[in-house]
């Protein structure tokens, strides 16, 4: 009955996206999938446990989400829109990305509170897996176009996407599939921390350069860069690629980034309150701030499952340090996400009210 159901509401959906005029999307929109999908995962496991009703709430709504943004993208390929918003910058063209990532983490939350879905489940998981060779080569294009452009100084942490995407993608199989097919993981990993590797290397050059400002040349996706060691990391101990050693090394490195990271956020916050005010320096809503939901829910989850990397003596500052995150990081991510919401919110009423001023 509930396959039957599923598979009525994908065929609405088709439906909806070719005969009902979408919404404009940002290409970065499945950012929103992202964070929602990986915080049913983690922070709502540990406040209500695998498997509670709460759990199952988010992520239906997780589903519901990335079936609306689904129609909206069908939709801008029916009015062939897809080419202007979507794929002619060749750096938001990396954003796509989202697609690919808010899929697999919609489909891995699904499957892990409605088991009985998998019959769904499998076939969706296998068009991402088609999604993410379309993409990559995609992103592929868009980095030589940035190259023959010398667009160099316009990249930003959505570079990395290409590596969240595949470990993103290498985790959906392991859930769908288990460890049947472990070659596969092992190729998207590595390939991920390959991509990684560049895209870090790229970002170096480019903020050594001098012509750029904290306040308005580091945006919300450069949290990437230490979201995109946790989904490595994560998507590796799932699939037991690495040995355990190695992984709490990747746990200790992405523990460091995310440090560097959130401490430039900080210093580059009190920039923009000192140049625009509160309200447009930090009270400003951006779909890419969801990534930053994303990146830190995922190191939290990565953290949470990694239990067996840790020593279990109590003094131990790694284990100290994982007891805090999981203790803490759940509150800080739920609050976050509150406030996210809560900036999304005004931002719908404001161009609400500024419609219907214009109509009056």
């Amino acid at each position: 009955m509930i396959t039957a159901a599923s598979a009525a509401v994908l065929l609405l959906v088709a439906v909806l996206a070719l005969t009902v005029r979408m919404p404009a999307v940002p290409t970065a929109g499945g950012a929103a999938v992202m964070a929602f999908a990986i915080f049913t995962q983690g922070v709502i496991v540990h406040f209500a446990g695998k498997g509670s009703a709460w759990a199952a709430a988010f992520a239906a709504f997780t589903l519901l989400l990335w079936l609306c943004l689904l129609a909206a993208y069908l939709g801008s390929v029916r009015d062939e829109s897809f080419k202007a918003r979507h794929w002619d910058d060749p750096v938001g063209r990396f954003a796509i990305g989202t697609w690919i990532a808010g899929t697999s983490s919609a489909l891995t939350a699904a499957h892990v509170n409605f088991p009985q879905l998998h019959p769904v489940l499998v076939p969706l998981g296998i068009l991402n897996a088609g999604l993410l060779i379309f993409y990559l080569f995609g992103a592929s294009l868009a980095a030589g176009e940035i190259a023959a452009r010398g667009l160099h100084g316009k990249l930003h942490g959505v570079i990395l996407l290409t590596t969240v995407a595949l470990q993103s993608v290498s985790l959906l199989l392991h859930e769908l599939f288990g460890a049947k097919e472990y070659m596969i993981y092992r190729v998207l990993i590595l390939l991920g921390i390959l991509f990684y590797a560049a895209g870090l290397a790229l970002l170096v050059v480019r903020y050594r350069r001098r012509d750029w400002n904290l306040a308005d040349d580091w945006p919300e996706t450069n949290c990437i860069l230490y979201g995109a060691v946790a989904i490595t990391g994560a998507a590796a101990l799932k699939s037991s690629v690495f040995p355990d050693g190695a992984l709490l090394g990747i746990w200790v490195f992405a523990l460091l980034m995310l440090l560097a990271v959130e401490g430039t956020e900080v210093v580059r916050a009190v920039f923009r309150i000192r140049k625009y005010g509160w309200s447009r320096g930090i009270g400003v809503y951006a779909p890419a701030q969801w990534s930053r939901l994303f990146t830190l829910g995922m190191f939290y989850f990565f953290t949470q499952q990694a239990e067996r990397l840790f020593p279990k003596n109590a003094d131990s500052m790694l284990h100290v340090l994982r007891e805090w995150t999981l203790y803490g990081g759940a509150w800080i991510v739920s609050f976050l996400l509150a406030a996210e919401i809560l900036l999304w919110m005004l931002r719908v009423s404001r161009r609400t009210s500024s419609s219907e001023k214009q109509h009056a």
